[in-house]
């Protein structure tokens, strides 16, 4: 496990309420450039693994393994894609059930 990855999510801006309408947008666009980032890495992902399982078919690459590797890549990069989707849904539902 690299540490120096866990710096990272104290660097993360914090969601609090905030009076400040500017820094809160800041915030949330921040929030929503990482997802469309996250979005178009696994697109990405996708991509190469199919064009990879191409080029293989074809004779292009002989490596079965940097195949796989690729293709077991963009499927994690889906599945938490999915899991992310799922809990963010999850969250507004839950949102939408409080009473005010």
């Amino acid at each position: 496990m690299d540490v120096a990855k866990i710096g990272l999510v104290t660097k993360m801006p914090s969601i609090g309420i905030n009076n400040d309408n500017q820094e809160s947008g800041s915030v949330f666009s921040k929030f929503y450039q990482s997802a469309v980032d996250m979005l178009d890495e696994t697109n990405t992902l996708q991509k190469d693994a199919d064009q990879m399982s191409l080029d293989f078919a074809v004779g292009k690459i002989d490596s079965v393994h940097d195949v796989m590797i690729a293709q077991e890549k963009a499927s994690i990069a889906l599945q938490y894609t999915v899991q992310l989707r799922d809990s963010l849904l999850d969250a507004y539902n839950e949102i939408m059930r409080m009473q005010v």
